[in-house]
């Protein structure tokens, strides 16, 4: 059974021509992109969608489709990570599947291959697994063959061309439905996660100049766009150390919580989900900045 790595969710390829489709882990396009990305995908597929399984909630989406029993839709206050919901039952009840479509990052991967499997995990924390990678600082933890295979994945990501990105995602995923890793491909993610941490050096001396710009929001502002991966190791550093952290690249403001907080209170941040959403602004995110101390204010009194 194929897998098609979706690498954001509004950049969505066509459709599979043929056959019955399960999606996993693809949230559904912000803003504007939800017209025009989202619903055409969905209309051309229609009744050849046998499943959608996600965990980034998207207000207008997942009202529309919450009804819709080929829709498991879970926020990810509850589910940490998507492959938890990909069980022996749910795909079961899906029924006979040609194609699977996933998120391209660690947890759409293993929750590929748990659908692969008919909902079994590749190993029996995998499940705790993804919740580390993708909500860190909620007090999951990582295991070593997990961290290799994310450290490989996130640096394939940022440097890497597609069409390696493309091989190496579909030789992991090869490698965890038949159970065995094999040598050659240990050894190439063994140098993919070196270099993973090679690039991540500045973070610790961006984090130590980020300053508390209101209540429970550290702000890390930057002179120019990061990384995605030394982004996310950023945005990482800064939720250990207060409720919000926020990333500032010129225009673009990323923010991030593990607190529960509902970051889609925040009308300026047009995008994401409830703790992980972004924007582009011409003032510096100083109004994003005041609006999230307020949503900490709220949360603490």
């Amino acid at each position: 059974m194929p897998v098609v790595f979706v690498e954001q969710p509004g950049n969505l390829p066509a459709p599979p021509e043929q056959g019955r489709v399960a999606v996993v882990d693809i949230a559904f396009a912000g803003g504007e992109n939800f017209e025009k990305t989202t619903l055409p995908f969905l209309e051309a597929l229609g009744d050849r969608l046998a499943i959608w399984i996600d965990h980034h909630e998207h207000p207008v989406g997942w009202a529309r489709y919450r009804q819709d029993p080929r829709f498991l839709l879970v926020p990810n206050q509850q589910a940490h990570a998507c492959p938890e919901l990909v069980t022996p039952e749910v795909v079961a009840r899906a029924g006979p599947v040609d194609v699977v479509v996933a998120h391209a990052d660690f947890d759409g991967l293993l929750s590929a291959v748990k659908y692969l499997r008919g909902g079994r995990p590749p190993w029996p924390d995998a499940d705790e697994d993804a919740r580390a990678a993708d909500s860190p600082g909620r007090g999951h933890s990582f295991s070593p063959q997990a961290r290799l295979i994310s450290d490989a994945l996130d640096h394939a990501a940022a440097e890497l061309r597609s069409a390696q990105r493309e091989t190496l995602r579909q030789q992991i995923v090869d490698a965890l439905v038949k159970g065995e890793v094999p040598p050659p491909l240990r050894k190439r993610m063994e140098q993919l996660a070196l270099a993973h941490e090679e690039a991540l050096a500045p973070v610790e001396e961006l984090a130590a100049q980020a300053r508390e710009e209101a209540r429970g929001v550290l702000v890390a502002r930057v002179p120019k766009a990061l990384a995605r991966p030394v982004k996310k190791a950023l945005l990482s550093r800064l939720e250990e150390r207060a409720p919000v952290g926020v990333v500032v690249e010129g225009r673009a403001v990323t923010v991030a919580t593990f607190r529960d907080l509902d970051l889609a209170h925040v009308d300026e941040l047009s995008a994401g989900r409830s703790d992980y959403r972004f924007a582009q602004v011409d003032d510096g995110g100083r109004r994003i900045v005041a609006r999230l101390g307020e949503l900490v204010r709220e949360a603490l009194e």
